[in-house]
């Protein structure tokens, strides 16, 4: 079910970050950087908290280079930080298995195009999974951002 599909500018924001290598799997690496930034799961703590993967265009590559991120409030000892940049984004909001997210990525990509947008920037898309509300619920909302010109 798709729930927000638009337009916006994004506020920077400070992430803990790193590069994935090819093949590597992101709920894998999500996870570590969960662990790294909260520093609890080796005493078995709750890791709760959104991620993002971030997707780069590269011409020499089909799959690109990729990135996880998590918010953070500033420094993490021992975890790579930077700040993530303001970017203007079609995005895309949705909960749910409804649809695949290569479908999802479709009606974005169509949303931009009927709207006579450009793509922009080195970044592809940027992929956001936000906890939900409760532990128990089953289905993640999920957020799919692709950069557009001004």
């Amino acid at each position: 079910m798709i729930l927000h599909m638009g337009v916006r500018t994004t506020s920077p924001i400070r992430v803990a970050h790193r590069s994935l290598r090819p093949g590597e799997e992101e709920a894998a690496a999500i996870y570590d950087l969960l662990c790294a930034v909260n520093r609890e799961c080796e005493f078995g703590g709750e890791v709760l908290d959104h991620s993002m993967v971030v997707r780069y265009f590269n011409q020499e590559e089909s799959t690109g280079r990729r990135e996880v991120l998590i918010p953070v409030r500033g420094e993490v000892d021992g975890v790579e930080t930077r700040t993530l940049p303001s970017m203007r984004v079609a995005f895309l909001v949705f909960k749910g298995t409804d649809a695949t997210i290569e479908e999802r990525y479709e009606q974005l990509l169509d949303y931009i195009k009927a709207a006579g947008l450009d793509t922009e920037g080195e970044i592809r898309s940027i992929e956001a999974m936000y906890v939900p509300e409760s532990v128990d619920e089953q289905d993640y909302t999920m957020e799919i951002m692709v950069p557009v010109a001004n």
